[in-house]
C-alpha cells in the first residue's frame, strides 16, 4: 500500500520519456548513507481494545492510514475521524456500516469507499467467505484554526 501527499515536486530521474531535470536530482540527493529504518513507519495501536487496527502515522500533516485486518465473523469499530478518509479493501469480503448500523455498503476485494468526517464505522468480516478481511484506510485531521 503506498499512500502519498499531492504534490508537484517532481523531479524525474529518466524512468521515463517525460522531461528530465538532471541538476535538480542532483542536487537533491544526499550522500549520507542511513538504516532503512530511520526511514520507516513504525505502527501503533489505533485503538487500545483491539489488535485489528494498526495507525500508521508518518511524519507530515498530510495524512495517516489505517490498516485494518478483521478475522472471519468479526467487526472493528472506528470513532469518528475530525477529516475524511478514503479507503481500500485488499483481500476479503464484508461490510461496512454508519448511521448506528442504519445503513451499511458490501465490500470485497478492490472496493474503494469514502468516509466523511464525524462518521463512526463497523467494519464486519463476513463469516462465509473464508479469509481475513483488508482494508487500509488513509485519513486526514482537519486542524480548526
Amino acid at each position: 500500500m503506498e499512500c502519498m501527499a499531492n504534490s508537484d515536486n517532481v523531479i524525474r530521474a529518466g524512468l521515463t520519456p517525460k522531461l528530465r531535470d538532471i541538476p535538480n536530482l542532483v542536487s537533491g540527493l544526499t550522500y549520507s548513507a542511513s538504516l532503512p529504518s530511520k526511514h520507516t513507519v513504525q505502527p501503533t495501536p489505533f485503538l487500545s481494545s483491539s489488535e485489528a487496527t494498526l495507525l500508521y502515522d508518518p511524519p507530515v500533516p498530510e495524512f495517516s492510514v489505517l490498516q485494518v485486518k478483521i478475522e472471519p465473523g468479526t467487526t472493528e469499530s472506528h470513532p469518528a475521524l475530525d477529516g475524511p478518509s478514503i479507503a481500500i479493501v485488499i483481500d476479503g469480503t464484508g461490510s461496512v456500516g454508519w448511521d448506528n448500523d442504519q445503513q451499511s455498503l458490501d465490500v470485497s476485494k478492490g472496493s474503494v469507499f469514502f468516509v466523511s468526517a464525524g462518521i463512526h464505522v463497523k467494519l464486519k468480516a463476513s463469516e462465509h467467505q473464508g479469509g481475513e478481511l483488508k482494508i487500509f484506510r488513509a485519513f486526514v485531521e482537519v486542524d480548526e484554526r
